[in-house]
């Protein structure tokens, strides 16, 4: 008798997920929202297509294949089929579900490789820090063409991935790991200043060159994530971090933007650099044994979201303070600052004035104050007290 065919399991829900042309990877994160009406039994066909001039971003993909593969292993649901008819993937997907991806190896740490002239993509269905690093040594063999300072940034990243996680043996990282968020990692970190910022909201305080997470006496400089920011922003290339419910954005070297998002399990990285630029890298990383010798307007604009912080009513006093102190750091790299209030429905009276007084003691500082669109008179009549007081910093140069 003839061995019957295998065929893909009937779907019970169908996700449509459209790649846009401008912020894909915010925007996919966004169209991840979980579904309170998930099953275990559930089985999902994810079907993709794509607005008019996008093209794929890697990183894209990598976030829904990591999405899925997490709900799968937590048991939300049985398991999800990908259908990617209706665009052009740049490596041939092999035609299996989450479920076969995940669990057709069990003795094999990875699950699944998928490479293309550009991209590689990797699943780790086991945290196993041996295989991670043989990992990396392909990767480094795979494009030989590129600078040893990209294959340094990379490691980095993969590295703290995969240290920081803090998922079992049985769980799954990759550059975009479903773990505990930088937060997260935070809490337990060694040095007393990153439980401090662990309370934060805001990502510029992961990447200053003060900031550690393990502490320098124990042999780690703690730094991976300013030494990344630097890298990339010296060789005006471009840095994306989503992690929890915030993202950070560096874009040349033009602009410094962190902003509240839809929220995303764990950390995912995404970035370029120019391969075709000049760039000395041992003297860039000479800068970092003296991070004083920088240049201090390292961003000429850092954009703030105010809604990075999880709140609408900007009113306690702890708040207000947490938000003026990254206000006094955001002003100490970049001479413009674009204060956006989408998404707050109100400011109390003493959060005002302590913003007048930031204002006034930044006079050398050009603010921008965004007001929102769904603003009532009250918070219109507040902010625009505000942007005409920074108005005057313009004026008085």
């Amino acid at each position: 008798m003839a061995p019957t065919a295998l065929t893909a399991p009937k779907p019970t829900k169908t996700i449509k997920i459209n790649l846009v042309r401008n912020n894909q990877v915010v925007d996919v994160v966004r169209q991840l929202s979980p579904d309170p009406t998930y099953k275990p039994e559930d089985i999902v066909q994810v079907s993709f297509s794509m607005s008019p001039k996008a093209t794929i971003e890697i990183a894209s993909i990598v976030a829904i294949i990591q999405y899925y593969c997490n709900i799968v292993m937590s048991n939300v649901i049985h398991d999800v089929v990908f259908d990617f008819c209706r665009i052009k993937l740049p490596f041939t997907w092999p035609n299996k579900t989450i479920r076969d991806i995940l669990f057709l190896k069990p003795n094999d740490s990875v699950a699944i490789e998928l490479v293309s002239k550009d991209c590689r993509l990797t699943v780790f269905k086991k945290n196993d820090h041996k295989r991670r690093d043989d990992w990396y040594d392909h990767v480094k063999n795979w494009r030989k063409d590129l600078p040893q300072r990209f294959h340094l940034m990379l490691n980095e990243l993969v590295e703290n991935v995969s240290a920081h996680a803090q998922l079992e043996d049985s769980r799954f990282v990759f550059t975009a790991d479903c773990g505990v968020g930088l937060k997260g990692s935070l809490k337990q970190a060694i040095v007393s200043e990153a439980k401090q910022a662990s309370a934060r909201a805001c990502a510029l305080n992961l990447t200053r060159p003060q900031f550690t997470s393990k502490g320098i006496d124990r042999g780690h400089q703690g730094v991976g994530l300013f030494i990344t920011s630097e890298l990339s922003q010296m060789n005006k290339g471009y840095l994306e971090i989503l992690s929890g419910t915030q993202e950070y954005v560096q874009n040349d070297n033009t602009v410094v933007r962190v902003r509240g998002v839809a929220e995303w399990r764990g950390t995912m990285v995404h970035g370029a650099i120019n391969t075709d630029k000049d760039f000395n890298y041992r003297q860039a990383m000479k800068l970092f044994a003296d991070p004083s010798k920088l240049c201090k307007d390292r961003f000429l604009v850092a954009n703030l979201h105010l809604n990075v912080y999880g709140q609408q009513s900007l009113r306690t006093r702890e708040l207000c303070e947490e938000i003026i102190r990254d206000l006094e750091l955001a002003v100490e790299r970049s001479p413009k600052i674009i204060l956006d209030f989408t998404g707050i429905v109100e400011i109390s009276q003493a959060f005002r004035g302590f913003l007048k007084q930031f204002v006034v003691n930044n006079s050398k500082i050009k603010i921008m104050i965004m007001v929102p669109p769904t603003a009532d008179e009250d918070l219109r009549e507040d902010l625009q007290e505000l942007i005409e007081l920074a108005a005057q910093n313009l004026i008085d140069e």
